[in-house]
């Protein structure tokens, strides 16, 4: 039986002196404090959990594990930085990937509405193999995808939908449906749309179907991140990116080349430029995600590499 919980409340001053007593360098402290006030030990601690010591795993001497104490030089506002510093990646990604979803609410809509106005509530209009694919919990990909989607409809507190139900009898369209549902909502839907909407969708961008439905999945893994206020700079990609053909986004492949480019953020960021110039090939996007990561916070322990930024990565074509 796992022992319970028995740390004890702390004072904003004493979370501080704890700090301090394990090693991380205080040069302000008033600030700090400040900083633990209005920000929270419990969001700060993962920038700062790159400044710990590791030690060998007393289980695996090929691992290691993660102490509680600072290593020589860790600063306290060195975790500041990196929080601030993540919290404007967070919005930069935002900002591409609303552009890239409501491209993709049109993208469905069209293609698909063209079957049958309700296309996404049958699968004898969908990819029969994957609808109907059987899940863990209980009933079909397509009905739980369904379920999820009518959910998001009846929350809905859009006036279309009040105005909807008051004149016409349900269901609700595909093209007046897909502006109540969420990414992540509509990445499901593509990866079950018939296999010639998705081939129709992934030719608007230049790529092959499976390549558009991985880099789609990725952004919408990293939207739920940036989105829920977490740490994003160097967080595991759980949903990565498939490296495409030389003939799809050659300037894409070198993500291919090292597996940190699409294990971390990089692979997304690169993506998503690919997305927003594809919609807009005018956008300044790419450039101030370039210009973001370029001047990386000076600190010891933490570095843009730790986030898939390898060297040379601003010189590649994506960020031309």
């Amino acid at each position: 039986m796992l022992p319970p919980y028995t740390k004890p409340h702390l004072s904003f001053a004493d979370q501080l002196a704890l700090l301090m007593q394990r090693g991380l360098i205080v040069t302000d402290q008033a600030k700090a404090v400040l900083h633990l006030q209005r920000i929270g030990y419990g969001r700060l601690t993962p920038y700062w959990q790159p400044f710990q010591q590791l030690v060998p795993d007393p289980n695996d001497a090929t691992l290691t594990v993660r102490t509680e104490q600072f290593q020589a030089g860790a600063e306290f506002r060195h975790a500041v930085d990196l929080y601030l510093f993540d919290k404007q990646l967070r919005l930069l990604f935002l900002d591409a990937i609303e552009r890239i979803e409501v491209a993709l609410r049109v993208d469905l809509a069209h293609a698909m509405g063209k079957r049958d106005p309700c296309a996404h509530r049958s699968p004898a209009f969908l990819d029969a193999h994957r609808a109907n694919q059987a899940m863990p919990g209980g009933g079909t990909r397509h009905q739980n995808w369904l379920a999820k989607a009518d959910g998001a409809i009846a929350r809905s507190k859009d006036d279309w939908i009040k105005e909807f139900y008051a004149t016409y009898s349900p269901p609700v369209p595909i093209w007046m449906a897909v502006e109540a549902w969420d990414f992540g909502t509509l990445s499901w839907l593509l990866e079950m749309a018939h296999p010639n909407d998705r081939a129709a969708i992934a030719k608007r961008y230049g790529l092959l179907p499976n390549t558009l439905v991985s880099w789609i999945k990725t952004l919408a893994f990293v939207r739920n991140i940036s989105a829920h206020h977490a740490r994003l700079w160097n967080a595991g990609i759980i949903n990565q990116p498939l490296v495409p053909k030389p003939f799809e986004a050659p300037q894409l492949v070198h993500i291919g080349s090292d597996l940190e480019r699409r294990t971390r953020v990089y692979g997304a960021a690169a993506v998503a430029s690919y997305f927003v110039r594809r919609i807009n090939p005018g956008t300044s996007w790419p450039s101030r995600m370039k210009a973001h990561w370029q001047p990386f916070p000076a600190m010891p322990f933490a570095s843009s590499i730790q986030g898939g930024f390898l060297a040379g990565w601003d010189a590649e074509a994506i960020w031309a």
